[in-house]
């Protein structure tokens, strides 16, 4: 067994300009499939590791009924997310179990107390106790409290940054801010929070991607829209009021404008949820309230992400392109190490004439092979490392994800070998076929 492995590195040594040849495409077949397949597990990662799992978007349709001639939404391409505030304080209060935030993502304009600085910031309005459903990491100060909700107190939390540029500290609790006419009181300082994708507030056709779309300030709803915050965001609402995304106008009575989420951590409470969140629908619909046939939807961070297709499709088309770059890559391969190994027909021969068995001189080519698949993959880890880095270039939002970590490396070796054996039991299995007395006789 030493033997023929011992052969089989040697054999590498023979005929070094096909050995390269062969090396070198392999690696550039690799190299291809392993950017886009590093590219696509950053995507498709956990986006709150250790949370996203708990969570879930609920949705009922409170939506009127379309007036005739109306052109129906492609709930296919955009599921419908919205809902009224109204709604969301009866499902809270339907469903006490299970923790329920209701949030929508806006723009504000905030300054110091005495207005002589100020920052414009991504914030989130929410309901219920948001920033710990979302893991939300809190450096200094607390989370507001459920009867600090019911009370509309003004309080705050800022991030890290924002405390720095508005109260000139790192721990700016206790201090305030000014949001319009209303001074909010910093309750708490958090890191910066901006999941990838940023799941919990997707817009309709929005990107789902990129650092624009980190939360620096977190409000209680109702104390936002007391100060007369008007949250940018998408809305639908009803007949005689104006949808679509809208920066300054807001009827909470007659327009849905929040995602709703609830964590639940059992199978038994997902169910259960589902099936309120059903009862619910249909007791509004029995009673007039909503007018469509009863509808209710309950979608886990990941199957609301396949929904709003969060993994853009170039992304697969790209993938599919580079697999097949390197299927066409193993063919040449494939037919290197064929010619190389006909070749040597003679030597192998002499070795089948000596006492070696088809096993043997699978075995020696196989080495060869593997050995080229990982030599390949060695080469290929440079060429994939520039690959990022020109995916990287590209400002698409996701592309900045593109870094390949240790794990998807040991990934690359692997599929490296596993490409060289499998190139490698054609050619393999060819040699074996050569007759041994022809090739003596051709001495």
């Amino acid at each position: 067994m030493n033997y023929t492995l011992e052969l089989g590195l040697k054999g590498l040594c023979r005929h070094p300009r096909t050995m390269l040849l062969a090396v070198f495409t392999m690696a550039l077949g690799l190299a291809a499939t392993m950017t886009m397949l590093t590219l696509l597990a950053m995507l498709s990662a956990d986006p709150l590791p250790g949370q996203s799992r708990n969570l879930y978007l609920a949705w009922v349709d409170s939506r009127q009924a379309p007036d005739a001639g109306d052109k129906l939404d492609d709930e296919s391409r955009t599921p419908p997310r919205l809902l009224k505030l109204a709604d969301v304080k009866a499902l809270a209060a339907a469903m006490p179990q299970a923790r329920q935030a209701a949030l929508v993502p806006t723009s504000l304009s905030l300054d110091n107390e005495d207005g002589s600085t100020q920052a414009s910031v991504r914030a989130l309005l929410a309901t219920g106790p948001m920033p710990s459903m979302f893991a939300v990491p809190l450096q200094h100060g607390r989370y507001w409290t459920a009867q600090e909700e019911r009370e509309h107190a003004p309080v705050a939390i800022i991030d890290r940054e924002t405390s720095l540029k508005l109260l000139g500290t790192a721990n700016g609790t206790g201090q305030r801010v000014r949001i319009g006419r209303t001074l909010f009181q910093v309750i708490g300082i958090s890191a910066g929070w901006n999941p990838q994708p940023h799941f919990y507030a997707l817009q309709g056709n929005e990107s789902a991607w990129g650092k624009q779309f980190a939360v620096r300030v977190y409000l209680p709803l109702e104390s936002a829209l007391d100060a007369g915050v008007t949250p940018a965001s998408s809305q639908d609402c009803d007949r005689g009021k104006h949808g679509g995304f809208r920066f300054n106008e807001l009827d909470v009575g007659a327009c849905r404008f929040l995602q709703l989420w609830a964590e639940l951590t059992t199978p038994e409470s997902v169910r259960s949820f589902n099936d309120q969140l059903d009862g619910y629908t249909r007791q509004r619909h029995a009673e007039g309230v909503f007018v469509r046939p009863p509808q209710s939807r309950l979608y886990s961070v990941r199957q609301w992400l396949a929904a709003n297709r969060a993994v853009p499709a170039s992304v697969h088309l790209n993938l599919w392109l580079a697999a097949g770059l390197l299927g066409l890559c193993m063919v040449n391969v494939a037919g290197l190490l064929a010619a190389r190994f006909l070749r040597r027909g003679t030597e192998l021969g002499v070795r089948r004439v000596l006492g070696a068995s088809r096993r043997d001189i699978v075995l020696q080519c196989l080495t060869e092979a593997g050995i080229a698949g990982l030599a390949g993959g060695l080469l290929a880890l440079p060429l994939t490392l520039f690959g990022l880095w020109v995916v990287r270039l590209q400002d698409r939002g996701y592309t900045e994800l593109a870094h390949l970590n240790p794990l998807l490396f040991l990934a690359l070796l692997a599929l490296a070998v596993l490409v060289g054996l499998l190139v490698g039991v054609l050619p393999a299995w060819r040699a074996t076929r050569i007759e041994p007395a022809l090739q003596v006789k051709s001495l």
